[in-house]
């Protein structure tokens, strides 16, 4: 099985993605990180391009979209998600939610720590940090350690002082909410995005982190997962 990870959309439609998932058409399952859509877009009521941005992903490469709010989402964005794809696939609101899909269980949790932006989606880095530990202590209790899974923790924000949460300056600014329950729990993937120009992969101990970056910038992130939960991760370019 493979998964495309993708993040920060704000609004732009990507013929590369689209043109990369009819070529690649192997892969089942789309993951996006927030920020689909932007509050301060002006030239369109931001939740309307949810629906159609999702809708052909859906329709025109047959894939399933799981999504979650970015910190820019402005709110009704869960709602607007769940609103998207056909009837007889509709897309999935991930925000705060666990889900196994085939032999992959994926945790997500949208928003980021406060920014200098005032920006609609901020979350306590303390709250983050409740939830969080609460999704992957959720799969540690139930998760059966005889039945080989894979699992991703899906995150708008990045963990704190990682290359994920790098920005051009080298200060980091991502989540010790995020940070913290990845290091307690070491789920095997953390999906995130927030920080634009931090497209990368890295380590918390044997948890691996990617960033796949703006997706105006023409990357993605692909996970392929064989029969027997063993997996390989690394950064795509869609162009």
């Amino acid at each position: 099985m493979k998964i495309l990870a993708i993040s920060d959309v704000h609004g732009k439609k990507s013929e590369s993605l689209i043109n990369y998932l009819k070529q690649n058409d192997d892969i089942s399952l789309v993951l996006i990180a927030g920020d689909i859509t932007d509050f301060s877009i002006t030239e369109f009521e931001p939740l309307s391009f949810v629906k159609p941005f999702i809708d052909e992903i859906v329709e025109e490469c047959d894939v399933d979209v799981f999504a979650i709010p970015g910190n820019c989402d402005p709110a009704g964005i869960c709602n607007a998600i769940k609103e998207s794809g056909p009837d007889e696939r509709p897309a999935f609101c991930l925000h705060n939610q666990l889900i196994a899909y085939e032999n992959v269980v994926i945790m997500g949790y949208g928003g980021s720590n406060p920014t200098p932006f005032n920006t609609p989606g901020e979350v306590d880095d303390d709250k983050i940090y409740l939830h969080v530990y609460e999704l992957l202590a959720e799969y540690d209790y139930i998760g059966n350690d005889e039945v080989p899974r894979v699992t991703i923790l899906l995150t708008h924000a990045p963990p704190y002082d990682t290359k994920a949460d790098t920005i051009e300056s080298g200060d980091h600014v991502g989540s010790q909410g995020v940070k913290k329950p990845i290091h307690e729990f070491q789920p095997n993937i953390n999906i995130c995005g927030h920080v634009h120009e931090a497209c990368s992969i890295d380590m918390i101990g044997n948890t691996t982190v990617a960033n796949p970056g703006r997706l105006e910038e023409g990357h993605a992130v692909l996970i392929e997962v064989d029969e027997n939960a063993m997996y390989t991760i690394g950064i795509v370019s869609l162009e």
